[in-house]
């Protein structure tokens, strides 16, 4: 059993203890297979947040900079961590996310590109790289959405995690009518996280 199994199994407990996470749609998430996970991003504690509510180990891209903070860039390393280049279209984290998905490991991404604390995700921009990544690699996505009050996660206030109904590969991508169109199947993978959010 790898750092990261041992530690979600000792740990999640506690994370949706200290958040008092409330969990919608589990049933929505695949129980084998790989996909891409998309939220919405609302804080620094989201990829723990959904780590200890998903079966899955799923690795999630980090600003680079954390990686150099000592002890934190080994630990969240180690809890599946690999760094982006949010200044710019990072090639090599696109890369990298591809092999991982690639070679069965699922990984949580979030399509804003950055933290929006405080303001409602439908509000805010989105980039293209869920869409892309999802055709490079062949893999279903996983859309889920994260609320809270005032969109401002803090410890002890309710943190909402709603898991929406797998989007296939094809669906994003436009093969269904015979091209790729990236613009369009990020809007709709942010649109269904976005639906995820409001159903009940």
């Amino acid at each position: 059993m790898s750092f990261y199994s041992r530690s979600k199994r000792r740990f999640a407990w506690l994370i949706r203890a200290l958040f008092r996470v409330k969990l919608i749609g589990a049933e929505n998430e695949p129980e084998d297979g790989t996909f891409l996970i998309c939220a919405n991003h609302i804080s620094e504690a989201d990829p723990l947040i959904l780590g200890a509510c998903l079966k899955h180990n799923p690795r999630y891209m980090a600003k680079k900079e954390l990686m150099k903070v000592p002890v934190i860039g080994k630990l969240i390393t180690a809890l599946g961590a690999y760094p982006i280049d949010r200044g710019g279209n990072d090639v090599a984290a696109i890369r990298k996310t591809v092999d991982f998905l690639k070679n069965g490991e699922s990984v949580i991404m979030f399509p804003q590109g950055t933290r929006c604390r405080g303001v409602d995700p439908a509000e805010t921009r989105f980039r293209n790289g869920c869409a892309l990544i999802a055709a490079r690699a062949g893999v279903p996505v996983l859309p889920i959405y994260i609320g809270t009050k005032n969109f401002r996660v803090r410890l002890f206030r309710r943190v909402t995690v709603k898991v929406g109904k797998p989007i296939s590969c094809d669906e994003i991508t436009g093969a269904e009518t015979g091209r790729e169109d990236f613009a369009s199947g990020a809007s709709l993978v942010f649109s269904r996280i976005i639906a995820a959010g409001k159903d009940e």
